[in-house]
């Protein structure tokens, strides 16, 4: 399966980046002791850190299907048994945060979502974010081989294709949508590279919705092989260049569960995108994407200036296509003119606080228990002693807090922000937690 070996090509690296810091330790075994990393001290460090290689995982599950090859990764590591300078066990700390740190999003996530549910409101200072006299949504689906992994019962495909048809099934009547799949041709060997990565169909022509219509053009492809963002991107912009921003308002989603492997620059692409006469809004949903996958699809959504949100689960892909439903509402009362230009951009900003609030809860839960899993696992296997154990333990209780801490100050933050215009919750926010 086209997932398992992305999943264990990156965790095969892992091994072999794992063995060669090896080597460093066995070195310092009789020399001296490498320095540990500097590790995040306040809040805005914490939000620009990087993620751990294995950010996302589920290590401490008894199930995980990748765990074997993560106690592998593990197994790289040099014993620590007692008696070890604290310095060791300090750097030790840094290899697992190393591994296993999660992706602790900046408060300007929220605001981003706060200025996509402000259609209308001039203050936000980009014109994409006005109504104009069409609304055009286009969803461009990942038909690559790694969405034929299961979460819980259900393929990734099978849980989109659901989503998409409940989110179609509720547009305003006027309102038109697009579907175009890439990667469902050929499959995921070397031999069928080439015909996997320019595959990238319309399958639903742009047009208001038709429930039967919609449910042939589901049925046309599965999973199958690489994954040709680029190229999709490309082509998108063809599908709307009849529909020009001045008088359209034009939305793209994208929803990948990996990175470009077909040898394109989807970042670049994006980057022309948002530049064309088309200037649709791109917003970028990963499915149940690990830690390298995230970086590019963020730098997808940040070239073309749209939103970026990591789901791992059928109903958060439901609520971020949910956003585009809401705006579409919006659209459909200002043609009436039933909303006023100020009633049109009125959102609960506390509903995007509440779910920023839950993502670093879930993270740091998380985060925590993999470490906790992955310390324990070190021991029983007695890879380190009692002593390191207890410090390692004790760190991690540590890290814990602190990131409790750093959501609370957050969430204060956030909330007294809620008054503020888009302008000046931007610059406030880029100049006290930069970087995330």
């Amino acid at each position: 399966m086209a997932f398992k070996r992305k999943w264990r090509r990156m965790l095969s690296g892992l091994v072999l980046t794992m063995s060669l810091s090896g080597c460093s330790w066995g070195a310092a075994l009789t020399g001296a002791a490498p320095e540990a990393p500097r590790l995040p001290q306040t809040t805005q460090e914490l939000v620009a850190s990087q993620p751990g290689a294995l950010a996302g995982t589920h290590f401490y599950r008894a199930d995980y299907p990748y765990r074997e090859e993560i106690a592998n990764i593990l197994n790289r590591l040099p014993p620590l048994p007692d008696g070890f300078d604290s310095s060791m066990t300090e750097v030790y700390w840094g290899e697992l945060l190393g591994l296993f740190a999660e992706d602790y999003l900046s408060p300007q996530m929220v605001v981003d979502r706060w200025r996509m549910a402000s259609f209308g409101d001039p203050d936000v200072g980009d014109s994409r974010l006005l109504f104009r006299e069409n609304f055009n949504v286009q969803i461009i689906l990942d038909a690559s081989g790694s969405m034929r992994e299961k979460i819980g019962e259900t393929t990734k495909m099978e849980l989109a294709k659901e989503a998409i048809k409940e989110f179609a099934q509720a547009l305003p009547p006027e309102a038109r949508i697009s579907l175009r799949v890439y990667g469902h041709k050929g499959t995921g060997s070397e031999a069928d590279k080439q015909l996997s990565c320019s595959s990238s169909d319309l399958v639903y022509q742009l047009q208001a919705y038709d429930e039967a219509r919609l449910d042939q053009a589901l049925k046309q492809f599965a999973p199958s092989g690489w994954t040709g963002i680029a190229h999709s991107l490309r082509l998108a912009e063809q599908d709307l260049s009849h529909f020009p921003a001045d008088k359209n308002t034009n939305i793209i989603y994208l929803v990948s569960d990996g990175i470009e492997t077909c040898g394109g620059d989807p970042v670049q692409v994006a980057r022309e995108l948002s530049e064309s006469t088309v200037m649709p809004l791109l917003n970028v949903i990963g499915f149940d994407v690990n830690a390298e996958g995230q970086k590019q699809l963020k730098e997808i959504a940040q070239a073309s200036e749209g939103l970026y949100a990591n789901v791992t689960n059928q109903e958060q892909f439901r609520q971020e296509l949910e956003r585009a439903r809401e705006i579409a509402e919006k659209w459909e009362q200002w043609k009436r003119d039933a909303l006023s230009e100020v009633d049109a951009v009125l959102i609960d900003r506390k509903k995007w606080v509440d779910a920023y609030d839950r993502d670093w809860y879930d993270k740091n839960w998380r985060e925590s228990l993999n470490i906790e899993a992955a310390i324990n696992y070190l021991a029983q296997t007695g890879r380190i002693g009692s002593q390191a154990q207890a410090y390692l333990t004790q760190k991690k209780q540590e890290r814990e807090a602190f990131i409790a801490r750093s959501k609370d100050e957050l969430i204060h933050y956030l909330v007294n922000l809620t008054t503020e215009t888009y302008s000046e919750m931007r610059r406030e926010i880029e100049q006290k937690y930069s970087g995330g």
